[in-house]
């Protein structure tokens, strides 16, 4: 045997490169699997740390092959570490993950290694999710529910003035209400980027992040996605709320949705395809005189997909609830996210995270679904 798994990267980037080591380093490393044996080679101001940290079974010092790469040749670069580093071991072929740099490819064919993609996640036991790795998700759920759970006692404190709220004495604006739930968050070991908090016209987008005045009597999308900075692993959670009195066309949308969600969580269980779970809810809000197309230039009604894979990333490809193939697999952590969006009423959307089981799925965390805050 000669071939080897092989990645070069920043483990603070590179979730895979965190899931193969546990070790997070700001600085490139490398990290090759051999057989059965996973090893490092790390720096000298590294390798001490490494050693107590890394959940690999041998860690190797860079300097080590640096010097015999250079004992050969003056001008030894990157490539010839490796290649020393390589040698010592016997590999020959290469399975690197598909973000790998073409730069660092071409030199290591160059210098007579086969080198192959791997597959998306590197490795493919992400894809289902142990009780530790579960637990830790439920714990990222759990603060993002407590950070909506804030973001809503603002709105109910919040007092209406004309097409205004007012908090604290001030405009509450999408970017005071984000800022603040993105340091509830910090202060709780939990990194937020890109909250969402949408009223009105911005609900109608839902990658719009939000900007400006959040209104009475118009929809407020709110979803938050942080990672914990002690396990890495994300939560991912929305929820719809309107301040004041939501019309009836808002009322109907939001009720539309949430029986959307209700209909794609029955459906939920190990086996079957993402794609007949979306189908059905897009088949569900199209009876219910919520079709999906293109309307004056821009796309309305449901246009993303019903979920997305959860893990060490946000997004874990290609495991989704949407047009793919892709079939469930008890272990799997999804979102479940249908939503509505239509320019004249607003946008709703409703997530959870679920986590797969052979008979069904077992929702992470809880929060109240209700649209009305007065």
């Amino acid at each position: 045997m000669t071939k080897a798994r092989f990645i070069y990267d920043s483990s603070m980037k590179n979730s895979d490169l965190y899931y193969a080591t546990h070790f997070l380093c700001g600085d490139s490393f490398v990290f090759f699997q051999f057989g059965r044996k996973k090893f490092m080679a790390v720096s000298d101001l590294e390798v001490d740390r490494a050693k107590k940290q890394a959940e690999v079974d041998e860690v190797l010092k860079m300097s080590k092959y640096t010097e015999k790469a250079k004992a050969l040749s003056k001008q030894a670069d990157f490539i010839d570490i490796l290649h020393e580093i390589f040698k010592e071991y016997g590999i020959k072929e290469l399975v690197v993950p598909e973000s790998t740099s073409f730069q660092l490819v071409d030199k290591l064919r160059q210098k007579g290694y086969w080198v192959e993609a791997g597959s998306s996640p590197f490795f493919a036991e992400r894809y289902i999710k142990t009780n530790e790795e579960k637990k830790f998700i439920l714990e990222s759920q759990r603060a993002v529910f407590a950070s909506i759970g804030m973001a809503r006692e603002v709105l109910k404190k919040s007092r209406i003035k004309g097409t205004e709220l007012i908090y604290d004495g001030r405009k509450l604006t999408s970017e005071g209400l984000r800022r603040r739930i993105e340091v509830f968050l910090l202060e709780r070991g939990f990194q937020a980027d890109e909250t969402i908090v949408a009223c009105g016209a911005h609900s109608v987008d839902p990658h719009d992040v939000g900007d400006g005045p959040l209104r009475p009597n118009e929809a407020i999308i709110i979803d938050v996605f942080p990672k914990s900075g002690k396990t890495r692993f994300y939560g991912d959670a929305t929820r719809t709320f309107c301040k004041g009195r939501a019309s009836d066309g808002l009322k109907r949308l939001y009720d539309i949705v949430k029986k959307g969600q209700e209909l794609a969580l029955s459906m939920v269980k190990s086996g079957v395809k993402g794609r007949n779970i979306h189908d059905a809810v897009l088949s569900f809000f199209t009876k219910e005189g919520y079709p999906t197309c293109e309307r004056e230039g821009r796309m309305v009604g449901f246009f993303h997909g019903t979920g997305h894979s959860l893990g060490l990333d946000v997004h874990e490809e290609p495991a989704r609830i949407n047009k793919s193939d892709y079939r469930l697999r008890s272990g799997n952590v999804f979102s479940v996210e249908p939503g509505l969006y239509y320019p004249r009423v607003g946008g709703v959307r409703i997530e959870d995270l679920v986590y797969v089981t052979r008979h069904g799925c077992e929702i992470l965390g809880s929060f109240p679904k209700t649209l009305e805050i007065r």
